[in-house]
């Protein structure tokens, strides 16, 4: 063999093992080779009535749940829908999914939502992160809405708010009648760079918050920011980071909404939107396998594993409990877990015709 076949054989022997090699980290990082297997300690019962049930909120006082919907295989199919915000009454069984959509915004594709009663009137306030043309989200074209909620649970458009801080939202945690907090998922604004800090698992998210007049970014570093939930004190606010398999613990400034990393506590899955519990433990759904999720999107056939599990802040030390583990035959992409009453939660996902009701044995 000549030296320049001997330099090319070399050069794609290296070429080959450094290919190999970043797959295999992919795949250890994306969860790939861990054996999901049904478990847990909750039994589910379908609803069906929703296509892409990303977020729910349930106001337990009320026993009202609002389910964030929006068809996005048809949005990726060139045919977008326009999304819907779904009510659920808690004393209904089995529950039958109500539309309470207004007919404003009429470029409405929902996301993260969050639910805020004034501490005084007890007024409710509905926030939603609405991408204005459904699809991946770009900076510039999302939208956070805010509703007001009547006590039968319908609702009516108070207005929204746009800012180039709105790079990538995806969840809203709302902290006053025009005040609130957004999770960027992606720090990158072109499709390129959203694709490599994807594949790379690249710390590039971000959380910003808005105190009703300015934009102020309060968290970096994250590995794809999504959802976030506040202690019922105020002062701590969790952040759900999805290829990072973890939740960050913020301690929190109530004044000025500034932010300082307490701890993170490592997960099982690649966590996504975090719902809060009475007694100030979380409940995160996430996706054990982040490129079966991957292989979901592409294909309603492909299963995604879902997991459910409980999350109890302790400073540097929060346990996990796991309430439910799926293969994806139950549900698949599981992307919410909401407190729904004692010993119920309600499980949604980002693709499928259902959500689950579920009830700890």
């Amino acid at each position: 063999m000549s030296r320049t076949g001997r330099r090319l054989l070399i050069g794609g022997g290296v070429i080959f093992v450094a290919c190999a090699g970043f797959v295999g980290w992919l795949m250890a990082n994306a969860g790939q080779f861990r054996t999901i297997e049904a478990g847990g300690s909750a039994v589910c019962t379908p609803v069906g009535g929703v296509v892409g049930a990303e977020d729910i909120v349930a106001d337990v006082a009320r026993q009202q749940a609002f389910v964030s919907i929006d068809d996005r295989r048809a949005t990726m199919a060139g045919a977008p829908l326009r999304g819907r915000i779904a009510l659920i009454d808690l004393t209904q069984s089995p529950p039958v999914p109500r539309d309470v959509t207004p007919p404003v915004p009429e470029a409405f594709h929902p996301h993260g939502v969050s639910l805020w009663t004034d501490p005084e009137t007890g007024a409710r306030s509905l926030f939603v992160v609405n991408h204005l043309e459904g699809g991946v989200p770009t900076a510039g074209m999302t939208r956070v809405e805010i509703f007001g909620v009547a006590e039968d649970g319908s609702l009516d458009h108070r207005g929204g708010v746009i800012g180039g801080e709105m790079n990538s939202p995806n969840d809203v945690l709302a902290v006053g009648p025009n005040s609130f907090y957004f999770s960027n998922d992606h720090g990158s604004e072109t499709y390129l760079g959203f694709m490599l800090e994807s594949f790379l698992m690249l710390p590039r998210a971000n959380v910003v918050f808005y105190d009703g007049k300015e934009f102020r970014r309060v968290a970096d570093g994250i590995a794809f920011a999504n959802g976030l939930g506040l202690s019922p004190d105020g002062r701590l606010l969790h952040v759900a980071e999805t290829t990072g398999f973890a939740v960050r613990t913020y301690r929190r400034d109530p004044d000025s909404g500034r932010l300082e990393l307490a701890w993170t506590t490592p997960a099982p899955n690649g966590v996504d939107n975090i719902d809060m519990m009475p007694d100030g433990s979380m409940l995160v759904a996430g996706h054990p396998h982040l490129l079966d999720f991957l292989a979901h999107t592409a294909d309603a056939a492909e299963l995604s594993p879902s997991e459910v599990i409980r999350v109890v802040p302790g400073d540097g030390a929060s346990t996990v409990e796991t309430l439910l583990t799926d293969p994806g035959g139950l549900i698949s992409g599981a992307s919410v877990a909401t407190h729904a009453g004692p010993g119920r939660f309600l499980v949604g996902s980002v693709f499928e015709e259902k959500l689950l009701d579920c009830r700890q044995r």
